[in-house]
């Protein structure tokens, strides 16, 4: 979850233990489970499509309504440029949080905050020291009179919020809807740095754009708590008490209702995704979020099944770096850099972290839901509200694998709304381990068009017909060919029938010495000759073993799918799930997409260790430097001596040699389809209009 933006400014340390990273010069300041039900109406007095006298690029009719006014200049201004006696910028209200800087974890003294333990009572808030937040505000050109929706957008981890926002080429096709493209992102992170564009073009095509700085980033107050609802929802919800009390007092032309209601869409990756799908659950003034490449429980995206994925997790502390974190964060970090294979109960001994990261995601939720438990106390008990979303994800993601997306689509679409999901062969790439961005499209369906067409529809009235272009579960399989379906294959039996998944259970047995590098792909199945095939969803596991080989029984097992075509060995999506020893009676691996051909033998995969989950210790401090320099932070002007003094502390961990050594055993299940699902619809509502999603002949 890197952004740009947030890498540029300075080597902004490396996450929380973590998570996620990913993330402009100001303007002047101006004075059981339900149907999925598509829910497009807009709030009363919303902007329709196309009709701002911006020069976006929205649907529909774009000459300006005759009731509105004359036209009023776009506008950017900066929310806080407080000194530290915090007066406010001239004549805007700051943004204050009522939730307080940090919490003290339990028999931990900290003055900036109250006891962690006391997050769920109304005193808690109460009582505390208040957190101020900073924000950039963007109002695009319309007419006086005239009622805007808001994207309210935040940054990846390390970053902060947008100062400006990137220009658009002109297009000589602005006048047709969503015929213009957004510019082109390149090289890592593509996928994230080109977010930055779209929120330019929904800005051109007639949106307010919020964009702020999660506390602990930019010059917005507060520890770092990892996106924890008591923190840093309750941030995101004072920004939107701020942008309703502004559009209250008409300084903002937004459609307010007496209750602070307006047309609210959340937008933002990696972290910027975080934020969104507890502040949506928790806050019904949201009406539709579009997160890419984000979470759903942070502990098994960064500790899948106990075992560490020390590459990526260094990686974001050190993005960290330098930024006011929770002393739980800090200690996580700390604990990341050892030993070489790292487990849960090695970085976290006393299970003070874990607490920490477990109430950091969706999954939280899930849980109270499940134990029936109030978020707050004096609540009812709490109960996920329907959520229209767009989710996108990357599959080649080795921070958040598709399986988040996936997760948080499961848990979404069981409260109702409309949730669909996207994924794209971008995300949270890893160089060291010789990954490439690929497009970031699904197939046929094209990401950023997708998300126009979501926004408009959710906020501004379009014609709902317009959604038919956006399926309700689209897995990609490489740059062009793309599975259409409407479950995910893996998650839901009826569903997996209705596709004709294959549900042949196929054992395995595999063992990783000491010594030995990667296992051979063990084939448990051929495609055979003259067909071709699909592999997309989630690999099922059952009965399955790992026995640690060390000393102690200690071991970490690195699984994953594999494909042998024209004798090349080819692990699919990049993709390992992480296993401490012990007994997995019906687990998973992570979802994987791919296009099979005749002759392929699948199979799985076992590594001694592998640079997606521990690359640190494969690459050098040069390496590494270079990586951060010139691969998430170009052009940030930061000097190689920093980066190099920050790393040499790790020098001997870098070449360091790898032990590890376990065995596993078990039955799997392969999420191998008919190809012919590549093009044709398994349900309404795609019955009849299969030409919107037709992939390219093979």
């Amino acid at each position: 979850m890197i952004n740009r933006n947030t890498l540029r400014g300075a080597l902004a340390p490396l996450v929380a233990l973590t998570l996620v990273a990913c993330g402009g010069d100001s303007g002047s300041d101006p004075v059981t489970e339900p149907s999925v039900q598509a829910s497009a109406n807009p709030k009363p007095g919303s902007a329709q499509p196309g009709n701002n006298s911006g020069a976006g690029n929205g649907s529909g009719d774009t000459s300006p309504e005759v009731e509105f006014g004359p036209v009023v200049p776009a506008v950017a201004y900066a929310t806080d440029t407080r000194t530290e006696n915090r007066d406010p910028f001239p004549n805007v209200q700051p943004i204050i949080s009522d939730a307080p800087p940090s919490c003290a974890p339990e028999g931990r003294p900290l003055a900036s905050g109250p006891s962690c333990d006391d997050v769920k009572a109304a005193s808690y808030y109460q009582d505390s020291p208040t957190t101020w937040l900073d924000a950039q505000v963007f109002v695009p050109e319309h007419r006086e009179g005239e009622k805007l929706p808001v994207i309210l957008h935040s940054h990846g981890w390390g970053g902060s919020k947008l100062t400006s926002l990137p220009e658009q080429p002109y297009c000589e096709e602005h006048l047709k809807p969503y015929n213009c493209p957004v510019n082109e992102g390149g090289g890592l992170l593509s996928m994230f740095g080109q977010l930055d564009d779209v929120l330019a073009d929904l800005h051109n095509s007639g949106y307010i754009v919020v964009s702020f700085s999660q506390r602990g980033f930019g010059d917005s107050e507060g520890q770092v708590m990892v996106m924890n609802p008591y923190h840093e929802t309750r941030d995101a919800q004072a920004v939107i008490d701020w942008i309703a009390q502004r559009a209250s007092d008409g300084r903002l032309p937004v459609a307010v209702d007496d209750t602070g209601d307006f047309p609210l869409g959340l937008f933002g990756g990696s972290y910027g995704g975080g934020f969104q799908l507890t502040l949506a659950a928790l806050d019904e003034r949201v009406d539709t979020i579009v997160p890419v490449g984000t979470w759903h429980a942070l502990e098994q995206a960064i500790m899948p099944n106990g075992a560490v994925k020390g590459g990526w997790g260094n990686l974001l502390c050190l993005l960290s770096t330098g930024k006011s974190r929770s002393p739980l964060l800090d200690e996580a970090c700390t604990g990341m850099f050892f030993p070489f294979i790292r487990t849960r109960d090695a970085v976290d001994p006393t299970g003070e972290i874990l607490k920490f990261m477990s109430q950091n995601g969706l999954h939280y939720l899930k849980s109270l839901e499940v134990a029936q438990q109030p978020f707050r106390e004096g609540d009812a008990s709490f109960r996920l509200r329907p959520i229209d979303t767009l989710l996108i994800q990357g599959n080649r993601d080795v921070l958040f694998p598709l399986q988040e997306a996936i997760n948080n689509y499961h848990y979404l679409k069981i409260a109702g709304g409309d949730v669909r999901l996207l994924s794209n062969q971008s995300g949270h790439m890893n160089p060291l381990a010789n990954q490439v961005d690929g497009t970031t499209s699904c197939g046929g369906v094209d990401m950023f068009k997708a998300i126009r067409i979501w926004f408009d529809v959710k906020l501004r009235g379009a014609d709902e017909s317009l959604l038919e272009q956006i399926p309700g579960v689209c897995i990609t399989l490489d740059n062009e060919k793309a599975l259409i379906a409407d479950e995910v294959p893996g998650l839901n039996f009826e569903a997996d029938q209705a596709m004709g998944l294959d549900q042949t259970w196929r054992s395995f047995h595999m063992d990783i010495g000491a010594l030995r590098g990667a296992q051979e792909c063990q084939t448990i199945y051929d495609v055979p000759a003259g067909e071709r095939k699909v592999l997309a969803g989630i690999p099922r596991l059952r009965d399955f073993k790992v026995n640690g080989d060390l000393v102690g029984g200690l071991g970490v097992a690195y699984m994953g799918v594999c494909v042998v075509r024209d004798g090349q060995t080819l692990l699919v999506d990049d993709m390992l799930t992480g296993f401490i020893p012990g007994d997995y009676p019906n687990h998973e691996l992570v979802a994987v997409g791919e296009a099979l051909r005749p002759g392929d033998k699948v199979g799985v995969m076992a590594f001694k260790s592998q640079e997606n989950m521990n690359f640190m210790s494969t690459a050098t401090v040069g390496q590494v430097t270079e990586l951060l320099l010139n691969g998430f932070s170009p052009g940030s002007g930061l000097p190689g001596s920093t980066v190099q003094g920050l790393l040499e502390p790790l020098q001997g961990l870098l070449s360091s040699v790898t032990i590890n050594a376990y065995t596993v055993s078990g039955e799997i299940q392969l999420p191998v389809l008919e190809s012919e699902l590549l093009s044709q619809r398994t349900a309404d509502p795609y019955y009849g209009i299969p030409e919107n999603f037709n992939q390219q002949p093979w």
